[in-house]
């Protein structure tokens, strides 16, 4: 049996001798390379190899477990990081960030050697369109340089690669798992731990880490936004969006303890000073709910009701919460929330950042007006700033499609997205479970972000949910048709 049979498989498999002898000699090299590794101070990479070596060691007995595995290891990396600050020091190209796209890479590799991968459907073909387009740009002169090109790759495409595994390996009874035996839970300890730093502050080793790597992200230093288990306080409110929206769906479909969830989730969000989160939750609660009815002019009027609803509560609430006599830096946070959704503008002082995304966004569709074929998928991301490249990001992926892939790619992406969308939606008509809902909730609240590479968890989990998507519509649609 051939190695890549065994990495595609979901059971534990018998290997050869000679291939059992590899996989060990492999082991034996393996432990090697990471002792020293540790006694040449380079302690943060031999870290990656054990978590590499770990997690492909567990993908040739049971791939679905290892892919469950690494999505735990994604969530929880940021704050590992900082909590290796005393042990390993810090760095700001950490090699702890690419065990979760060498996974997916290794992965993927093994399953178009097995010729598990199939590009069966209009939205598998068009995916893979939007790669060769990115892989082409990672050449483009005009972001900086190749290295920038090279870079870019690792936050655009790589994690692509996720939908891919999702393609290939997810099953109802696995994304259900990960959905609401991961995300969910983990997406509570996160909000916890988030509204915890909102109260009390900093732990010592995050603020440890503040003291180096403050960014203008993170707000006031001596109130910084909660960043809670991630890199970076943008991905911990969007990964806190999706545990509400996904108690919403297993509320809707009939669990009723799982509606208990949602209020402290939404509290941790509003805590977050970011708008964006906040507004797409409700957004998309209000359109699960509407999605409900079977015909188009009932959600239209449920969509509209519920909205009207979610719009007066979210007023009211923050209306009463910019009122209260709170902590400062808990009050400050709830007042960037009403400064936003109670009213856009004060005096001469502007507080809506709604218009100033608009016209970020629109300045990315006009790019091409002047840079007809792009400036190259590094300029878009850190990579950029790193090695000296071209930079020009909208702060929406939508945007920088056009801004990195040029017209043609720009189009094609758009192309996949809607098709991503209409097929989620599809499959949660034709089936109306709650993981089809569950994963239209996903999409929705993170407006189906395939190019969210510097999101380290949520960038792959969406990517992941996109490919099982496509692969449970598709097995649906062949057992109607037996």
């Amino acid at each position: 049996m051939e190695w890549t049979q065994a990495i595609g498989g979901s059971v534990a498999r018998t290997l050869p001798w000679r291939r059992a002898l590899g996989v060990g000699l492999i082991g034996v090299l393996g432990v090697g390379a990471v002792l020293y590794l540790l006694l040449t101070g380079r302690g943060r990479l031999a870290m990656t190899l054990v978590f590499l070596e770990l997690f492909v060691a567990m993908a040739t007995v049971n791939v679905r477990a290892a892919i469950l595995a690494v999505f735990t290891y994604l969530i929880i990396l940021g704050d590992l990081r900082r909590l290796l600050i005393p042990v390993f020091g810090w760095s700001g190209t950490d090699p702890l960030l690419m065990v979760g796209s060498v996974f997916a890479l290794v992965v993927t590799a093994g399953a178009l050697v097995n010729r598990e991968i199939r590009f069966d459907t209009k939205l598998a073909k068009w995916t893979l369109v939007l790669m060769a387009i990115m892989v082409l740009q990672i050449f483009n002169p005009k972001q900086g340089g190749l290295m920038v090109g090279l870079a870019g790759a690792m936050f655009l495409i790589v994690p692509i690669c996720w939908f891919w595994v999702g393609r290939t390996y997810a099953t109802l009874a696995m994304v259900r798992t990960l959905l609401y035996g991961l995300v969910v839970p983990l997406a509570l300890v996160a909000a916890a731990y988030g509204t915890y730093q909102v109260f009390f502050g900093y732990l010592p080793h995050q603020q440890h880490w503040l003291e180096m790597n403050w960014y203008a992200g993170l707000g006031d230093p001596n109130n910084p936004a909660p960043i809670s288990l991630f890199a970076s306080n943008t991905e911990y409110g969007k990964f806190i969006s999706i545990g509400a929206v996904l108690a919403w769906a297993a509320f809707l479909r009939g669990n009723r303890g799982a509606g208990l969830l949602v209020p402290p989730l939404l509290i941790a969000i509003a805590l977050t000073g970011s708008r964006g989160p906040l507004f797409f939750s409700l957004a998309m609660m209000v359109g699960l709910w509407a999605v409900l009815a079977r015909t188009t002019a009932t959600w239209v009027l449920r969509g509209a009701l519920a909205a009207v609803l979610a719009a007066s509560g979210l007023v009211w609430s923050l209306t009463q919460a910019s009122q209260l006599d709170l902590d400062p830096h808990v009050q400050a946070r709830l007042n960037r929330q009403a400064q936003e959704f109670i009213h856009a503008r004060r005096g001469d002082e502007e507080y809506s950042s709604a218009e100033k995304h608009f016209t970020m966004m629109l300045g990315g569709y006009l790019y091409p007006l002047r840079e007809p074929l792009g400036l190259g998928i590094g300029a878009v991301t850190k990579a950029a700033v790193k090695f000296g490249g071209r930079s020009y990001n909208t702060e929406t992926h939508l945007g920088n499609s056009f801004v990195a892939l040029g017209l043609p790619g720009g189009i094609v992406y758009h192309v996949v997205i809607v098709l991503l969308v209409l097929t989620a939606f599809r499959y949660w008509m034709r089936t109306r479970s709650l993981i089809a809902l569950a994963l239209l909730g996903v999409l929705g609240v993170t407006m189906a972000n395939l190019l969210a590479g510097e999101a380290y968890a949520v960038g792959p989990l969406v990517a992941f949910c996109a490919g099982a998507v496509d692969r449970l519509a598709l097995s649906n649609r062949t057992e109607r048709d037996a």
